[in-house]
């Protein structure tokens, strides 16, 4: 499905869930349904604790406060709520447009060509529909972001009604927001790798987080997670392997950016992230002896 949208206006629209007079009526109506991140974050935290044999060390070395990027290892799905779940301190997350959108998927099946929905009397119903399943993505989109997530399109080029140029123009935009955002104090989370990891074996790593952290002047907060790994799917379910499997998360001591590597950006990213690599190689061996 090609998501029609324009990027720049999309990206650096922040959403205000206050009631202020600036504000429609359909703004109002969603932020009442906006529920307190501690809510799904302490729902979250115990059916985790209740599935799997969840244990975290390290908490202690995020920092309270200021802006940092956290990275880790990427095995499974179960990687960002465990992160999220038991860090103390509210960390962002990119997550794909879709999931800050579900109504258009539901749209696009009523409004194609062969749709029941094309013909009288189900047509009639359309347009209150419409509104209905817009009103629940708003709802859905609200909370999202109030939880600490932010939409951005994964592969602008192929997958959005953008051009090369158009996508090139996108993700250096998505750069800079993302350095903003840890310029303005913000905790973001990036895995390194760039996707997951199928057998749990650490990959290479990709230079955009060191050079991120580099352009932001804010810590890197290395991490490893064991024992994930298949762990979220429906079979590891009905086998019974992901019963009380255990899961192990290490967080380790931030890098200053007083010990980046110096030098050109370019140059100075590529050993910085030689040097994350292994000490999130080092954190996942660490996780495997927690008790």
């Amino acid at each position: 499905m090609k998501i029609e949208l324009d990027f720049i206006k999309f990206y650096f629209e922040i959403c205000d869930v206050s009631m202020d007079s600036n504000q429609n009526a359909s703004d109002i109506l969603e932020s009442l349904f906006v529920i307190p991140r501690e809510v799904p974050k302490t729902i979250l935290r115990n059916l985790l604790e209740l599935i799997y044999d969840v244990k975290v060390a390290g908490s202690e070395n995020i920092p309270e406060s200021g802006g940092a990027l956290i990275i880790s290892n990427h095995t499974d799905y179960l990687d960002i709520p465990v992160q999220g779940a038991f860090a103390d301190r509210k960390i962002v997350y990119l997550g794909k447009y879709e999931l800050f959108h579900p109504q258009e998927e539901i749209m696009a099946i009523i409004n194609h060509k062969n749709s029941p929905f094309q013909y009288p009397p189900l047509s009639l119903t359309k347009p209150v529909i419409e509104i209905l399943l817009n009103s629940l993505g708003g709802v859905v989109k609200k909370n999202l972001i109030n939880w600490g997530s932010m939409p951005i399109i994964r592969n602008a080029a192929k997958d959005s009604e953008m051009d090369k140029r158009a996508a090139m123009d996108y993700y250096e935009k998505l750069e800079t927001y993302m350095v903003d955002l840890m310029k303005e104090g913000e905790l973001l989370s990036i895995y390194p790798e760039g996707s997951r990891s199928e057998t749990g074996e650490l990959q290479s790593f990709r230079a955009m987080a060191a050079k991120l952290a580099i352009r932001a002047g804010v810590p890197i907060i290395p991490s490893g997670i064991v024992g994930a790994t298949n762990m979220s799917k429906p079979k590891a379910f009905l086998t019974g392997d992901a019963f009380k499997t255990k899961i192990r998360y290490q967080i380790g001591k931030p890098i200053l950016p007083s010990e980046f590597p110096t030098g050109p950006e370019k140059k100075a990213a590529k050993e910085l992230t030689e040097i994350l690599e292994n000490r999130v190689r080092e954190l996942m061996k660490q996780a495997e002896s927690i008790l």
